[in-house]
């Protein structure tokens, strides 16, 4: 009975000091079962993207300068969406191998080119890596449209807490108008972590792709995890 008490007693402190992963917010989630992109709002055969652009950091090799990137969304007619932060030009990414580094807004869309085409190579392992992490919730998300408005909402894997090694998936919202079918304003963006919503200004523009993201709706997927 000690013995069974001291392992139950060890494993509740494990557990609280490694953290178990959770899917926070599950709640205010869009309909995902009965969702569609309306006919004739957005296209869809490409993605949508915003050029931003970063300090540089100790990890990149130039100095000086701000680095170009973009934050890119690929939407899917069920409404389901998949996020892609923070490319750049001038990172060597393993699934855009062979690509000349350049501080260019289009040197970041050439990797996501070579992204999209990695997902579908020969080789067992690159397919694997670069398949878009099929299976993890981190980036993936909804979309709702109704009328002019969109409302995007997306998972970020973040830390639990400060200095904490363990993870969890935190849900973001941003919310928007649609100018023309291939672009839309976002205006303001909340964190439901914190819940917070900061006023935002950032218009995301169309651009064609012969492919996208080859993956399930993760949500209709998963669906007992959101029961």
């Amino acid at each position: 009975m000690k013995n069974r008490i001291l392992i139950l007693i060890i494993v509740s402190l494990f557990l609280n000091s490694c953290g178990i992963f959770k899917t926070h917010d599950k709640d205010e989630l869009i309909d995902f079962e009965n969702n569609q992109i309306p006919d004739k709002t957005l296209k869809l055969n490409g993605y949508y993207f915003t050029e931003l652009e970063r300090e540089p950091q100790s990890f990149d090799n130039i100095q000086g300068i701000k680095i170009k990137y973009l934050s890119v969304f690929f939407i899917y007619e069920d409404g389901f969406v998949v996020n892609i932060r923070g490319i750049d030009g001038i990172t060597k990414y393993y699934c855009a191998e062979n690509k000349t580094l350049e501080n260019t807004y289009e040197s970041a869309h050439k990797a996501i080119e070579l992204m999209l085409k990695s997902q579908f190579s020969e080789e067992k392992r690159t397919k694997r890596i670069c398949g878009f992490e099929s299976n993890d919730i981190g980036n993936k998300g909804l979309v709702k449209i109704d009328n002019d408005k969109i409302k995007i909402q997306f998972y970020s894997i973040e830390k639990q807490r400060a200095g904490s090694t363990s993870n969890s998936a935190y849900l973001y919202e941003i919310n928007g108008v649609i100018k023309t079918d291939t672009s839309f304003a976002i205006k303001s963006e909340t964190e439901f972590r914190t819940n917070t919503t900061t006023t935002e200004n950032s218009l995301f523009k169309f651009r064609p792709t012969e492919q996208k993201p080859n993956i399930e709706n993760y949500f209709k997927k998963n669906r007992n995890r959101f029961e």
